[in-house]
């Protein structure tokens, strides 16, 4: 019912939009620009896209270790794809990933800002030429070359169509002021002095908000600035206000981030809204340093539009200059004020993001982390379910000492509770996430990595699954008045935690260590096997000369089994999960083999 009900507005609204557009065709013109400009943007933002194949995510995350650099890249990247907010979107993305420190995010963020004012520039230049010719033969080119198979080819025609859209938008604004200036008639909203800054700071923002894009406010801006319609003072206040109207896009984006995007969110608000007061507060200043900045760069007094661009350069170049010197206590504001709501029990996945499924190297990078948390968390499940702490695991004391002189781990280990809160869901998110990446990837040895990751967390959550047919036997018969039988349990006790210890030692080596540990593993699933066959000579022996029963000696069997299975999943995972770039060769191929199969 009430999703008729939306289908029936949408229809009324989109009803009367064109019958306004039909009544007035200035309007139209204007609303057609502001729509084919944003076209062009999402065109100009997927062909860069298309060309990043992995590099845009190596730049960021090795290109951005000072502050500088994060700045300088936030600049360079803005100002190519003309896209503050796809910039916005990518570093919260890849912050949520993990792939970036918060104060890097925001370096990126400032810079970007500063980046953003580029457009200004640019939408003035073809403001004061016929771009419209030179539109069409971009559009035709880009289009023929986006029909081609190969991806740079596909990459590069959107690019072109990106620019064409983007120069008929323009154009198409221009024109549509020009014509008829009636029709969207600013000039009722000129006021002077303090009350007509506050105003057209709140339309700029308004429009900037409801559009999505600085880049087509400031289109509009500059062409009523050229036709007349509003004043220079007001026309730099609504520029400042785009700056505000544009965090709306990277707010929306951070609501399906983790914390860490939302806090990067959060910093690109406190950049705007801080600059924004400064300027409105200190207004006439910016005025005169503008006008100053205009005789230094030789641009003529009466040239409003180039001034106007100026000052949209200059509050963002003042914003970068004086937020980057807090940019440490912005951090430790942020992660002292905003934290994960508290539910100790729901886990939640904490790299995965969607908007980085068509970066595969950042995919893969994200769901390594990811699978790594997955196994932690049924680490701890493990080492509670035979009785040890964490603690015990990680440290350095023999297993043998521990099973002696401690007490068994005495926290409540309601696994059912424990798989759906720490397991299931993460599990659940690695499948779904390694499936939407894998249509991504042509590279077959990057999707048989990032299949991988499907058997590796299918294994361990198989391992917590297999858990309860062990627990209460493990429980009760290590704590036996029979030493014999105590002994067997304990026994499977100290393997299974040595083979915690020896992951848990793995991930602190270096990778020559870590590959020896690997290959230590792999050569324990042989081991494995042979371990059965002596398990059942111990049994028999005990069950011989009437040590245990034979219900007791079936329990045993039956538990080490268990025991040898959970082990092997563990070490399959382990396998995949740590695996190291150059080790490919001796793990990589096995997968390859079961995925084809």
């Amino acid at each position: 019912m009430a999703q008729n009900f939306h289908r029936y507005i949408l229809m009324v609204l989109g009803i009367l939009l064109i019958y306004f557009l039909v009544v007035f065709p200035a309007l139209g013109k204007i609303l057609a620009g502001v729509a084919i400009l944003l076209i062009g943007m999402m065109y100009l933002g997927g062909g860069f896209k298309s060309f990043s194949g992995g590099l845009l995510e190596k730049i960021l995350t090795k290109s951005t270790n000072t502050k500088l650099k994060s700045i300088t890249f936030g600049v360079i990247t803005t100002i190519l794809m003309q896209s503050s907010t796809l910039v916005s979107i990518i570093s919260i993305s890849f912050l949520s990933a993990g792939l970036i420190t918060l104060a890097q995010g925001i370096g990126i963020i400032f810079g970007a800002n500063l980046g953003n004012s580029a457009g200004s520039w640019l939408i003035v230049g073809l403001s004061s030429i016929n771009i419209s010719s030179l539109a069409i033969p971009l559009i035709v080119c880009g289009t023929l070359l986006n029909f081609q198979k190969d991806n740079l080819l596909k990459g590069l025609g959107s690019i072109l169509m990106g620019i064409g859209f983007f120069f008929l938008g323009v154009d198409y604004i221009k024109v549509g002021f020009e014509s008829y200036k009636s029709v969207m008639d600013l000039s009722a909203f000129n006021v002077e002095g303090f009350k007509g800054v506050l105003i057209f700071v709140g339309l700029g923002a308004l429009t900037t908000g409801v559009v999505q894009s600085s880049h087509a406010t400031l289109a509009i801006i500059i062409a009523a600035l050229l036709s007349g319609q509003i004043g220079y003072e007001n026309a730099l206040a609504a520029t400042l206000g785009t700056s505000i109207g544009g965090v709306v896009t990277a707010v929306v984006a951070s609501l399906n981030t983790n914390i860490e995007g939302k806090k990067l969110a959060i910093a690109n608000c406190i950049f705007n809204f801080s600059i924004a007061i400064i300027v409105i507060v200190l207004f006439p200043t910016f005025v005169n340093l503008v006008d100053l900045g205009a005789k230094v760069l030789g641009i003529a007094q009466d040239n409003l539009a180039l001034k106007t661009a100026l000052f949209h350069t200059t509050f963002n170049l003042v914003a970068v200059i004086l937020m980057s010197l807090f940019i440490k206590q912005i951090v430790l504001f942020l992660n002292k004020t905003i934290k994960a709501p508290r539910d100790k029990d729901m886990d939640h996945p904490l790299y995965l993001d969607k908007n980085i499924l068509n970066y595969p190297d950042t995919a893969i990078e994200a769901l390594q982390k990811e699978s790594i948390h997955l196994y932690n968390n049924a680490f701890a499940m493990i080492a509670h379910t035979i009785g040890f702490n964490r603690s015990d695991i990680k440290g350095k004391e023999s297993f043998e000492n521990i099973i002696q002189t401690k007490k068994w781990f005495s926290g409540d280990v309601d696994l059912d509770y424990l798989y759906r809160r720490k397991i299931k869901v993460l599990f659940d998110a690695i499948m779904e996430f390694s499936t939407k990446a894998q249509s991504y990837v042509e590279d077959e040895d990057k999707n048989h990595r990032i299949f991988s990751f499907k058997i590796a967390s299918r294994n361990i959550a198989e391992a917590t699954k297999n858990l309860k047919l062990i627990q209460t036997n493990m429980k009760t018969y290590c704590a036996s008045a029979n030493k014999d039988l105590a002994a067997q349990y304990n026994k499977m006790r100290k393997d299974l935690g040595e083979l915690l210890r020896s992951v848990e030692e793995l991930k602190l080596m270096d990778e020559e260590s870590a590959f020896l540990i690997i290959t230590q593993l792999k050569s324990a699933k042989e081991l494995l096997k042979e371990k059965d066959y002596e398990v059942l000579a111990q049994v028999e022996e005990l069950i011989t000369h009437k040590k245990i029963s034979v219900t007791n000696g079936t329990s045993i069997l039956n538990d080490n089994s268990f025991i040898a299975q959970i082990a092997l999943q563990l070490i399959e995972a382990v396998e995949i999960t740590f695996l190291k770039v150059g080790w490919e060769d001796g793990l990589e191929k096995p997968l390859k083999k079961r995925a084809e199969s």
